[in-house]
């Protein structure tokens, strides 16, 4: 079995430092994060999407902005990733861009093997994620965005799973498994 894991909002947390760039950026304070219940940050009541646009472009080109990233799970659960890892039943599927001006690839397998996974496989895409799932042949799927737990649902064969956090929890899908603790994917593996 091959587990496949988005990078931002499952492994590192991207929200918090993304949204104080926001809140720099617009000058009108603290922005809750339960005020975000769509990760594209539509009908938010304070930010308009040209400015999240603008910050997400900004982001895109900025490597400190991603190797500064906090990680979201405990050290026992990365040495569980990097056992995966080493029988070659993880690998790592983001949307992350690409630039000219720096190399996303090495930084993102740099954050990656700083938190103890020692040779991260990441596919970076701009397009389906389900057609990643399905070329690589992953059977266990972890995302936090809904519109791509949906995808790889439909698409796939993959058994879907999804990180609970509060822009997502509006979404259903009766083939997508919302999970509140990470140790919980490991129960799937152990099938």
């Amino acid at each position: 079995m091959i587990l496949g894991l988005d990078i931002d909002g499952v492994v590192a947390d991207f929200l918090s430092p993304f949204v104080q760039l926001i809140e720099k950026r617009i000058g009108n304070g603290p922005i809750p994060h339960e005020s975000i219940t769509n990760f594209n940050f539509k009908d938010h009541p304070i930010l308009s999407e040209k400015i999240v646009d603008e910050c997400m472009v900004e982001v895109s080109y900025d490597p400190v902005f991603w190797r500064r990233l906090s990680p979201l799970l405990t050290e026992e659960q990365w040495q569980e990733l990097d056992r995966l890892s080493r029988k070659e039943r993880l690998v790592f599927i983001t949307h992350r861009y690409e630039r000219e001006t720096y190399d996303i690839h090495q930084v993102t397998r740099d954050w990656l093997n700083q938190h103890g996974i020692e040779k991260p496989v990441v596919y970076f895409t701009q397009e389906s994620k389900a057609k990643l799932v399905d070329h690589l042949g992953v059977s266990l799927f972890v995302d936090d965005r809904h519109e791509n737990c949906q995808e790889v649902a439909e698409r796939t064969r993959a058994t879907v799973i999804m990180p609970h956090r509060h822009y997502n929890q509006d979404f259903s899908h009766p083939k997508v498994t919302r999970i509140r603790d990470f140790n919980e994917i490991f129960s799937y593996l152990s099938e």
